[in-house]
């Protein structure tokens, strides 16, 4: 979905100042360079859509403010430690919206659209990045901010006429879409509409027998029952596994790497002082002195924030002093004692109040402290590429060697062998230890009792990346245990089938009635009757976690009045269906308004996405220079870990 790519890797428009500076800086709709018309590239284009091209510079400006905040939302807080696969996503994601960027330009273009300048005017006055302490737009600030950020007042204006278009092409279009209400009203009364039933458990274990079985009893059950007493088949294996973890610890990462890669995140390792804060900005000196007033006589932040809407609150939090936004704030929040509000203090954004909320002394981290785990995430980083890049030889060791016996131990292989039954338990009762995941481990067992005894090794992709191959060189069958070896073993397992048998029975008896009269009737009198549940109110949004899955699953297919019966792991279940009932009015207005809102999302989603299908059509990307785009992704994560 082409807006949620924009939501994932572009701020709004209508973000916050940092934000807006960063879209407007890096990211921003539109900044792709705009050559001449020609057949080709030039040396420093990443890619090309019509006689537009997307520049090296442009690429890397995106990519390197787009990393980090993809890295935190994949839960990476170091963008060293993102992996290669996620990081060649993230970019190929970044050049994908800058290539639809273009593509809208060319469309505007030849639909002859126009921006007045009118509304290029109000869209930069309206930036809050550039307005002063008093909310208005200030022409100086904006010219040492656009200068900060290399951009001149020109290419400003192209940008913000650039992102209108846009923004009218595709967020446009797709904010005009809204719900059907007929399609809307099916939905809700699909989700809402209330089954109430009548449901009554019949347990198994409530119908246990006292009578002792015969001896002629358990044999005619053991015969009957053979799978029940049989020991399991077991199996022996060979295999041979390459997984990521597998071929980290194989690769070779020289200590100058490591002290570069050390180096690059100094500001990781060595950190200064650092300090959370709580804010708060005036205009107006007074009204700021009256808020530190009420601050300090016990107020909390909460309410001094409510009682003051006109301020701007801030919580920056683990800051270092270079890191607050004017030199003024820095030096008397790092001058401050932790827990005291201050008096007002003048600002070149007007006058703020604050309080230090923690203080973190300074720590540093020497290299031989980290080296070990640097060269850890530089192994696991590379691993998965090392291991694409050995397959092949992988592949010739297994076609070359029938026994698993002569696998290069340089590949990163790592050979297992042992016993094991289905359930990968081994004759000892233990779980078989096999390396890898869960899925890995499961996918190895399943193949082990596919596979027939002796047929040739092969390789298997399995999970995560990884690839293995197993020989099945002996199988031990089950076998039936004698009757007298597992005599106790018949005699719970036939009390249990007994329990069961005549756990259906009455269930059956009475589900006969129900089907004629209905559950509540059908247990009136009965000793089952203050078991039974009454008005069990059940709908899709709103289910009832006592009733089993297959009753959950199978209660929306019944008809009113209408009776059935289920059987789960301990019990068989009687359902009467009552009654069909509509949502209350205050249940209906939520759901309505929840299947609204997904449904007129997914159509705002799916329209721009369908534009920019139909542009990708008509203007498609011409050029792409994968090695310089693979040079830029790498050199963005250095630059970004600095």
């Amino acid at each position: 979905m082409i807006t949620t790519l924009r939501h994932l890797f572009v701020d709004s428009w209508a973000g916050r100042a940092a934000a807006f500076l960063i879209f407007l800086a890096f990211i921003g709709w539109g900044v792709g360079d705009v050559f001449n018309s020609s057949n080709s590239a030039s040396p420093n284009a990443i890619a090309k859509v019509g006689d537009r091209e997307i520049s090296a510079e442009t690429f890397a400006r995106a990519l390197e403010t787009q990393l980090p905040n993809a890295a935190q939302r994949l839960g990476y807080q170091d963008i060293a430690h993102l992996p290669k696969v996620a990081r060649q996503q993230i970019a190929r994601e970044v050049l994908r919206g800058l290539v639809i960027q273009q593509e809208t330009q060319l469309a505007a273009e030849h639909a002859g659209m126009s921006v007045p300048d009118s509304m290029v005017r109000d869209e930069i006055f309206n930036i809050p990045a550039f307005h002063d302490a008093a909310g208005q737009f200030d022409r100086s600030l904006m010219n040492q901010r656009i200068a900060r950020m290399g951009l001149t007042e020109k290419r400003l204006i192209e940008l913000v006429r650039e992102d209108i278009i846009s923004r009218s092409l595709l967020q446009g279009v797709g904010a005009s879409a809204h719900a059907s209400s007929i399609l809307t009203n099916l939905l809700v009364n699909f989700e809402s509409d209330t089954r109430r039933l009548s449901v009554l458990r019949i347990p198994f274990a409530d119908h246990k027998t006292a009578n002792a079985p015969t001896e002629e009893q358990l044999r005619r059950f053991y015969d009957n029952h053979p799978s029940l007493f049989k020991t399991p088949e077991f199996r022996h294996i060979k295999a041979v596994l390459m997984t990521p973890d597998t071929v980290a610890s194989t690769i070779d990462v020289s200590d100058e790497i490591l002290h570069k890669l050390y180096d690059m995140q100094s500001r990781t390792y060595n950190v200064p002082e650092t300090r959370s804060l709580q804010v708060l900005s005036f205009t107006d000196r007074a009204k700021a002195q009256d808020a530190a007033n009420h601050w300090k006589n016990g107020t909390s932040w909460d309410d001094l924030i409510k009682a003051n809407p006109s301020a701007i609150p801030a919580t920056p939090e683990n800051a270092r002093q270079s890191d607050l936004p004017n030199a003024e704030l820095a030096q008397a929040a790092f001058a401050a004692p932790a827990q005291s509000v201050q008096e007002p203090v003048h600002t070149a954004f007007g006058w703020v109040v604050f309080k230090v909320t923690d203080i973190i002394a300074p720590h540093h981290t020497d290299f031989a402290q980290v080296k070990d785990q640097l060269r850890h995430d530089v192994q696991h980083q590379q691993a998965p590429e090392a291991l694409q890049a050995r397959m092949h030889r992988f592949q010739d060791a297994i076609s070359g060697s029938s026994d698993l016996e002569k696998i290069p131990s340089d590949l990163g292989a790592t050979p297992i062998a042992g016993t094991l039954d289905a359930q990968g338990m081994t004759p000892e009762g233990v779980p078989a230890p096999i390396p890898g995941s869960a899925q890995l481990r499961t996918a190895i067992i399943q193949q082990a009792f596919a596979q027939k005894a002796l047929a040739a090794p092969h390789i298997i992709s399995g999970p995560e990346n990884s690839a293995y191959a197993l020989i099945v060189d002996a199988i031990h069958p089950g076998s039936v245990q004698p009757f007298e070896n597992v005599r106790s073993a018949v005699t719970a397992a036939w009390a249990e089938d007994q329990a069961k048998h005549l756990a259906d029975l009455r269930a059956t008896t009475l589900y006969t009635q129900a089907k004629k009269s209905g559950l509540s009737i059908a247990v009136s009198g009965q000793p089952e009757a203050n078991a039974l549940w009454q008005n069990v109110d059940v709908s899709r949004v709103k289910p009832d976690n006592r009733l089993p899955n297959i009753v959950t699953r199978n209660l929306f297919t019944l008809k009113a009045h209408e009776s059935a019966m289920y059987q789960s792991d301990d019990a068989f279940w009687l359902v009467t269906l009552d009654g069909i009932e509509s949502a209350s009015p205050a249940d209906r207005t939520t759901i309505q308004h929840g299947v609204e809102a997904q449904y007129t999302q997914s159509l705002q989603m799916d329209i721009p996405e369908a534009i920019s299908t139909t542009l990708e059509k008509q203007w498609p990307m011409t050029h792409l220079n994968m090695p310089l785009f693979n040079q830029v992704v790498t050199s963005a994560q250095s630059n970004s870990a600095q």
